[in-house]
């Protein structure tokens, strides 16, 4: 089973651009920080790139498609537990330190 799960798994976007909501979701016992990495940073756009999910939460995230061609692309939710007074969701990944990920398949048509 995954510990974190993307909802909804998929974004279709139109080429000349839109935006998409989706959801975080852990079901780790744990606090765990993610990082959203894309396959192509040119036309997404991501908010936030960082952050912190508290034990079996959910943190929400948006999908940006700038203007580009038509093309198949993906985003990985990188995530590793933290320990409560962690600040710094960037801590973790600063040393590759990442537990487990999520992917998000994209589409532009």
């Amino acid at each position: 089973m995954s510990v974190v799960i993307v909802d909804p798994p998929n974004a279709t976007f139109p080429a000349s651009g839109g935006t998409s909501t989706h959801f975080i979701n852990s079901t780790y016992e744990s606090r765990i920080a993610f990082k959203v990495k894309s396959s192509n940073n040119e036309n997404y756009r991501v908010r936030p790139v960082f952050g912190f999910i508290e034990a079996k939460g959910k943190a929400k995230f948006e999908i940006v498609r700038l203007e580009g061609p038509v093309k198949d692309d993906k985003l990985m939710i990188l995530w590793a537990e933290v320990p409560a007074d962690e600040t710094e969701p960037q801590a973790p990944f600063k040393g590759g330190a990442h537990q487990g990920d999520a992917t998000i398949l994209m589409k532009a048509t």
